[in-house]
């Protein structure tokens, strides 16, 4: 239950960044967005742009610690396969920045067994 609600948690923290994402938050052209349509001065951009990347840097450690938390209840044939979905799951990740980042690949389809869009 304990695995199932962590991984749950996990999933719907990630979720919610990719949706913020997709709403123009972050840098590049999505802080661009942002700043048009808000019509953000120079230092209220630099302080969002701030904010985010302290987010982003949240979020990173929230992961590996949910990772590490998740190892920890799994027996050494589970944490194999557990590191190996965490590897596909960043291949997938990159593929999803290069599209983003306008270099169109197909996406990557997932292996039977993994979990979703994670």
């Amino acid at each position: 239950m304990k695995k199932a609600l962590i991984i749950t948690s996990l999933v719907a923290l990630l979720g919610a960044s990719a949706v913020m994402a997709d709403q123009g938050f972050g840098g590049g052209r999505g802080m661009d967005r942002m700043k048009t349509s808000l019509g953000l001065s120079d230092t209220q951009a630099a302080q969002v742009d701030s904010i985010m990347q302290d987010q982003q840097a949240r979020m990173k450690a929230l992961h590996e610690e949910t990772n590490q938390r998740i190892q920890a209840l799994l027996n050494p044939e589970q944490a194999a396969k557990f590191q190996q979905m965490e590897q596909q799951r960043g291949e997938r990740k990159g593929n999803r920045m290069e599209r983003f980042q306008g270099n169109e690949q197909a996406p990557a389809a997932p292996e039977a067994g993994s979990y979703g869009n994670f």
